[in-house]
């Protein structure tokens, strides 16, 4: 599989992101926009870098974070569902092998059924009815199913499940290789709200992806990947992993700005509404805490639209300036930015010294027109 790599594609205010360790391939959501005025090609690009079983793309893992649109945009059309058997060879569709989702997936009561949501949704009861009747299938790759977070409805009988403070060192029955999760949340509280309140962002898988040195021990590059969760999400992550002697759970070489670069990780919004007499423009010390679990060197992703000065939200300006205030400019990338620069996505190459951004093509770089920075620390 070659080298570590942390990917994170130019999809406008959406995600699809893409960790390659040496023994598996995962993506987390899609947003996978009409090739068509600049638009990048996400789907092409994807299948150039996942591998092939029996001639057709799959990737090990595929984690939903929650089932917004701009985090499952185009998935019925670029990735198959249903049974591997049924697999069309025309269609060219992304096997998933095994598919990580929250409760609310099946909880939400308003999603269409021919919705990129829908159809994630039927393709969830399908893998869930296996587990639930423990058809010997189940365990059968393109059939695996885990519940991040809690089953406040109990629809997930018999389904694997990784709760908040739960290491994942496994995907499919396979250990990954110098590679593990840390799942942060959804937690139980946010699961019951989030069915009450019909807010999908409550439900967000939260997750520190650790890559590890060769030796196995120490950590080269640390990730932490928040979906669309708020302030509130994340002032919880902060005091339970306070509290359980986590605080290492909350330490990041990368950060993922959370809801694309939006205020609502640092406050409630409107911002500022002088007419309504609304001020939220001071930053909670909770989210500003969890940025100051930098490592030397920490850089922040913003996966979003070019970010520039005015009144939009996501990606909003003061956000960005709050991130700025501890990462300094040069550290704070933006996918559409990037893109408009390189025309490529944020590539990380991760080795046992840590996360090189890569600004150009090796090619390039070999010849000196361009320079890999170095992001991050090791261990």
């Amino acid at each position: 599989m070659g080298k570590n790599k942390a990917k994170y594609y130019p999809v406008g205010n959406g995600d699809t992101s893409l960790f390659k360790i040496s023994n598996a391939n995962i993506i987390t959501d899609c947003n996978i926009r009409e090739v068509k005025d600049g638009i990048y090609d996400v789907k092409k690009n994807l299948i150039e870098e996942l591998d092939t079983r029996d001639d057709k793309p799959y990737t090990d893992l595929f984690i939903l974070t929650h089932h917004d649109n701009d985090h499952c945009l185009n998935f019925k059309k670029h990735f198959h569902t249903g049974k591997i058997s049924s697999y069309d060879d025309d269609d060219d569709k992304i096997i998933i092998d095994e598919l990580w989702v929250n409760e609310y997936i099946l909880g939400d009561n308003n999603i269409s059924d021919d919705s990129d949501a829908g159809v994630i949704r039927k393709e969830v009861r399908r893998r869930r009815n296996l587990y639930k009747n423990n058809d010997r299938s189940k365990d059968e790759r393109g059939n695996r199913l885990v519940l991040i977070g809690y089953d406040d409805n109990n629809e997930f009988t018999n389904v694997p499940q990784h709760i908040p403070g739960s290491t994942v060192t496994q995907i499919n029955d396979t250990g990954l290789k110098n590679f593990e999760f840390f799942i942060h949340a959804p937690f139980k509280a946010d699961v019951i709200d989030c069915n009450a309140k019909e807010d999908r962002n409550m439900s967000s898988i939260v997750y520190q992806a650790r890559f590890y040195k060769s030796n196995g021990s120490d950590f080269s590059c640390r990730i932490l990947h928040g979906g669309d969760a708020d302030h509130y999400r994340w002032a919880t992550i902060k005091e339970k992993s306070e509290k359980n002697d986590n605080k290492d759970a909350l330490e990041w070489d990368i950060f993922q700005t959370p809801h694309h670069c939006s205020w609502t990780f640092f406050n409630d919004t409107p911002y500022k509404d002088d007419d309504k007499g609304i001020d939220n423009s001071e930053p909670k010390q909770t989210s500003i805490d969890i940025l100051n679990y930098s490592l030397t060197g920490a850089k922040v992703v913003a996966t979003s639209k070019k970010v520039v000065n005015d009144k939009d939200n996501p990606p909003h300006y003061p956000a960005k300036t709050e991130y700025t205030n501890v990462v300094g400019d040069s550290n704070f990338k933006n996918t559409q930015k990037f893109y408009d620069d390189f025309k490529k996505p944020i590539v990380f190459e991760i080795d046992d010294y840590g996360a090189t951004l890569i600004k150009a093509s090796a090619a390039a770089i070999s010849s000196g027109l361009s320079k890999p920075s170095r992001a991050g620390r090791a261990g």
